[in-house]
């Protein structure tokens, strides 16, 4: 009686030992959740904007940089090297 409850632990113990690798080895395909590239299939990566896994790590995001001098470039009122209280011109 005393081996077949060592037998039934092992193969118990086996069973889960198996499950978790499996669950462990599991990977998100594309279009799935992920925070980092590790979570993703082999030929997929992390797309940090999106937080999915996909075929590239750019894309959604809908900031632009403008083209030419920033807006206020215009109206600096003291050279640089001026003291922190300088009057507006």
């Amino acid at each position: 009686m005393t081996r077949s409850r060592l037998l039934r632990a092992i193969a118990i113990l086996s069973l889960v030992l198996a499950s978790a690798a499996g669950i462990a080895a599991c990977k998100q395909g594309e279009g799935q959740r992920c925070q980092v590239t590790e979570d993703c299939a082999d030929t997929l990566v992390c797309n940090q904007a999106t937080k999915q896994c996909s075929t590239s790590t750019g894309g959604g995001i809908d900031a632009t940089v403008p083209d030419g001098p920033p807006p206020d470039a215009a109206e600096i009122d003291a050279p640089t090297d001026a003291p922190a209280d300088a009057p507006p011109v």
